[in-house]
């Protein structure tokens, strides 16, 4: 279940607790929808928001396992609450292999269950803790104002590279940030500590985010179960369409932007774009920007005093990267 944790033992053992208290919490839901979400619990991927929580959280000795796994089970009910708003969103079928909460449920109790589980995110919320209902609801904010500016406009393919990476920002980044800093607050590990952890999970979040968007234009991404162009068919621009946008018009010519007249894409015209960005460097040009943001995380990684917590960080730096060899 958690075999990306296979070489990390504590961490694995740790998520596989984290894992428990989501099911035990989901398992309190009534009627017909706990077996619903007890399915959408059950395929966890990666937990990487709960691990950096976890990892963090060893930045100093002052957090108690109890009130890490804790925290750690909140950060990753909200991003699993936030799944299924995203689902609803792209009108997604299947999710990790499972049928979504959409698919099974329609939009309105799709939006109820994914709601549920916010709310069970933040029951889980001690307010005398480090880690608040404040902090989560401004995270949950800023991915829904994202959320919701990116279902605004689903077709415009002509979107600024800026109002790009400030969608992302609040779609994947700050959940990552509030992930790290959640930690080393728990921990007790300091003001500065805390910044730099913040920022090592913006960082990350912002090149994790990236390449989940290069691997949908790149043709090698069918190893690792992405179908090419489905970002493209759903009206959503992302980096490398952006980019090779960018040098379209510094060359002078339309050919892309002239095979993007429809909000939605039929298979064939998607591959025809994604093809035509790999031409025109827009691919090799957001790997190019991810790495910054990888090298970004790496310079504040090796600024915290923990040498642990640096090794776990970079392994995790190195094993992301290679999503995308």
């Amino acid at each position: 279940m958690l075999e990306f944790w296979n070489d990390e033992i504590l961490i694995k053992e740790q998520l596989e607790a984290v894992h428990s208290l989501i099911a035990s919490t989901v398992n309190e839901a009534r009627s017909f929808i706990r077996p619903v979400l007890l399915d959408h619990v059950q395929a966890p991927g990666k937990m990487l928001r709960p691990a950096l929580v976890l990892i963090t959280s060893q930045l100093a000795d002052q957090a108690s396992t109890a009130e890490v796994i804790n925290a750690a089970a909140v950060v990753e009910l909200v991003h699993l609450a936030s799944l299924v708003h995203d689902d609803i969103i792209d009108a997604a079928p299947r999710r990790r292999g499972r049928r979504t909460l959409y698919a099974r449920l329609g939009a309105k109790q799709a939006v109820l269950g994914g709601d549920f589980l916010l709310a069970k995110a933040l029951g889980l919320i001690d307010s005398t803790d480090a880690f608040n209902a404040r902090l989560i609801s401004s995270a949950f904010a800023r991915l829904l104002e994202s959320e919701l500016e990116q279902d605004a406009t689903v077709g415009d393919f002509f979107i600024s590279k800026a109002t790009y990476l400030k969608r992302i920002a609040g779609k994947t980044a700050s959940l990552f940030a509030l992930s790290c800093y959640t930690g080393a607050a728990l921990a007790k590990a300091g003001p500065l500590v805390e910044m730099v952890s913040h920022r090592i999970g913006y960082a990350l979040g912002m090149a994790f985010q990236i390449q989940d968007d290069i691997l949908d234009y790149d043709g090698s991404a069918s190893r690792l179960g992405k179908e090419t162009g489905s970002d493209l068919r759903c009206g959503i621009p992302t980096l490398p369409l952006i980019l090779a946008l960018e040098e379209e018009r510094r060359q002078g010519t339309t050919m892309l932007a002239n095979l993007l007249g429809r909000p939605h894409l039929s298979r064939r015209k998607s591959a025809l774009v994604v093809r035509a960005v790999d031409r025109m460097g827009g691919i090799a040009k957001a790997r190019q920007v991810e790495e910054r943001y990888l090298a970004r995380a790496k310079a504040d990684i090796d600024r915290l005093p923990s040498d642990e917590v640096k090794r776990l960080l970079n392994g995790l730096l190195a094993t992301l990267t290679a999503r995308s060899v």
